[in-house]
């Protein structure tokens, strides 16, 4: 009777173990790396977790899920094409990073693991994001910033395009931009949504935002209102410090913006020359890292199962 209970028992271990094991499946392939369904479910619950979503419909689950899954795929891009470019991001680099991420949450970095360890996330799984963000920082500065030029005449057409008057309100802002893709705006609506709600404004940044302006931080900087699209300024013309506007759609997808201050300068700035260079010079280095990244796809053998 007991060899019977203990075969019994053997044979549910077993089971449960094979389950576990085939439970696991590869979610997409990018040339020759495999991102698993585990790997995603631990970034998804890390993502609600950190930036404190409230996600209750499975419909909202699943464009979370394709939205992170591109994101990894991204990264994996990124990862390989350092490698290729002989680029690498050291301990100290990487260690400096969780450390400036655990502060600005108010968390020392054992604060910040320990907070992933109780929640049964991957503390390795999220030093590798933070690595992969420093390998994109250093390509975008090796690679790209260089052949971003800004020229005078560009610079002349900026100010003669925005006739700026005497009295200019102008607007700190940070964004959150979400490319388009099949769900974007409904993508775009729930993340201001739960901005508005109290959720984190830079794990949300980092976790869904594809611009590059403010080195993940989403900031934008001083922006005069004359330099704004109409449908930003109705955005956030009415918007109070440290409030989010709602989903705006632009030529290159979906804006949430958090106005950090605002002012009015009733003299124009001799600074406001080299503030027109770098907003001439992010958009253009915007552009160029957004068509890198979609070349490294192109180039890429990139499977992505639903």
């Amino acid at each position: 009777m007991k060899r019977l209970v203990l075969i019994a028992v053997f044979s549910l271990i077993s089971f449960s173990s094979l389950s576990a094991e085939f439970t696991d499946f590869v979610v997409a392939k990018i040339n020759n790396k495999a991102i698993a369904d585990s790997e995603v479910i631990d970034r998804y619950r890390f993502v609600v977790l950190t930036a404190k979503l409230s996600v209750k419909e499975a419909g909202e689950q699943k464009i979370l899920r394709e939205q992170i899954i591109d994101k990894m795929v991204d990264e994996e891009l990124i990862r390989q094409d350092a490698k290729n470019l002989k680029i690498e991001a050291g301990e100290k680099e990487i260690k400096d990073g969780i450390e400036l991420i655990a502060l600005q949450r108010k968390q020392t970095p054992a604060q910040f693991k320990a907070l992933l360890q109780r929640n049964n996330l991957s503390f390795e799984s999220y030093s590798k994001q933070v690595e992969t963000e420093i390998l994109w920082s250093k390509i975008i500065a090796e690679t790209l910033r260089s052949k971003v030029k800004v020229s005078d005449v560009e610079v002349r057409e900026f100010f003669e395009q925005h006739k700026l008057n005497s009295d200019v309100r102008k607007f700190l802002l940070a964004e959150v931009l979400i490319s388009p893709s099949e769900n974007a705006a409904q993508l775009a609506s729930k993340l201001a949504i739960e901005l508005k709600s109290g959720a984190d404004f830079k794990t949300i940044v980092k976790q869904f935002s594809s611009s590059v302006i403010g080195e993940g931080s989403g900031e934008i900087g001083w922006v005069a209102q004359t330099d704004l699209d109409s449908k930003i300024y109705v955005a956030i013309s009415k918007l109070g410090k440290g409030d989010y506007s709602d989903s705006v759609q632009l030529a290159d997808g979906y804006h949430i913006f958090k106005l950090l201050d605002s002012r009015v300068e009733t003299k124009i700035a001799d600074q406001d020359l080299n503030a027109a260079k770098g907003i001439i010079f992010n958009r253009k280095l915007q552009s160029l890292a957004k068509g890198y990244l979609m070349d490294l796809r192109k180039r890429a053998f990139v499977e992505i199962k639903n």
